[in-house]
């Protein structure tokens, strides 16, 4: 995504619009991994475990929470991931409800990110209408009513991705913890994740961006993503009158 706007900045007619779309992106993107990260950590502490606390990554600097290989994946093809936060599950007082809550945690923290940024674009659209009506063109009001609109869209939809991408069961995606708490210690499916799951999970990716040129039907990730972001969308969008 991010690689695409920067593309279009070579070309648009309103090279402007395109770098307020740029500058609107990135911090909705940060927003969304730290955000998710965080909320790992604190519901792990909230549950016994202050591991996170004790590394200094109970907090929301973006900094503590950056990996450059999983935020280039998720500006570029849109899936991706911050540095993980350190948890101990044996520290939990209830290991099993421990595991279920910290792993759902980042994708509760996205859907509600996601909801309450729908909210707050609605409120927006609605606060400014009467000045869009009359507002010029290319002046700097202009680019800022733009700016706002942009990143309340972009946190959405970063926050939807994230959240659709994190549920997919495979190691070492959130979805694949909650499975690995749910299932018995031996079972061979956790056996296998453990062993080639981040193998896996990365060749998927690859394979279906790969395929995607040939037919965007044989995208299976694209198609699951949005699938999720769109219906979830739909449903915010129903919710506040957009």
């Amino acid at each position: 995504m991010l690689i695409s706007l920067i593309r279009n900045l070579l070309t648009a007619e309103d090279k402007r619009l395109v770098f307020v779309m740029i500058l609107a992106y990135i911090p909705a993107l940060l927003i969304a991994i730290v955000m998710h990260e965080f909320s790992h950590g604190i519901v792990a502490y909230w549950n016994g475990d202050d591991t996170a606390k004790l590394a200094g990554r109970l907090n929301v600097n973006p900094v503590k929470h950056f990996d450059p290989i999983g935020f280039l994946m998720l500006a570029v093809i849109g899936f991706g991931w911050a540095k993980p936060v350190p948890i101990d599950p044996r520290r939990f007082r209830n290991y099993k409800k421990g595991m279920i809550t910290v792993s759902l945690a980042g994708v509760i923290c996205n859907f509600l990110i996601a909801f309450v940024a729908t909210g707050l674009f609605a409120l927006y659209i609605y606060a400014t209408k009467s000045a869009v009506m009359t507002m010029e063109m290319y002046t700097a009001g202009y680019y800022v009513f733009y700016f706002f609109a942009y990143l309340l869209q972009y946190i959405v939809l970063i926050n939807l991705t994230l959240m659709a991408f994190n549920l997919i069961p495979v190691y070492p995606l959130d979805g694949f913890r909650v499975v690995e708490t749910l299932v018995k210690p031996d079972n061979r499916y956790v056996a296998f994740n453990y062993r080639y799951g981040s193998f896996l999970l990365l060749g998927l990716l690859v394979l279906s961006t790969v395929l995607g040129y040939i037919s965007p039907y044989l995208d299976v990730f694209s198609l699951y993503m949005n699938a999720i972001v769109n219906m979830m969308n739909s449903i915010f969008n129903a919710i506040f009158g957009l």
